[in-house]
């Protein structure tokens, strides 16, 4: 460390986000492990491009601080969100 005036330079230290387990994978993969099992189900019935959007955005809105029912019936409300569909950013 390089010393000014005889005293250690402190070099600040930043948290990513709040809380002690704030990058525990498993700690995450817990949390979304339900839209990943939705997802998982769902490639049965939808194409995989439809399917990983889907399992992404409930595992935002789940890291946003939803839970997994309203995080998933908000994304089925997008779902029918003509401008999303006719731009091609949401497939059926």
């Amino acid at each position: 460390m390089k010393r000014f005036l005889g005293r250690p330079r402190q070099v600040p230290v930043y948290s990513l986000s709040p809380g002690l387990n704030s990058l525990n994978a498993c700690a995450f993969l817990l949390q979304v492990q339900p839209a990943v099992r939705h997802g998982l189900q769902e490639l049965n019935d939808r194409n995989a491009r439809h399917t990983l959007i889907e399992v992404a955005l409930i595992s935002y809105l789940m890291g946003m601080g939803f839970e997994y029912r309203t995080a998933i019936a908000i994304v089925e409300s997008w779902e029918s969100d003509e401008t999303l569909l006719s731009d091609g950013i949401l497939c059926q």
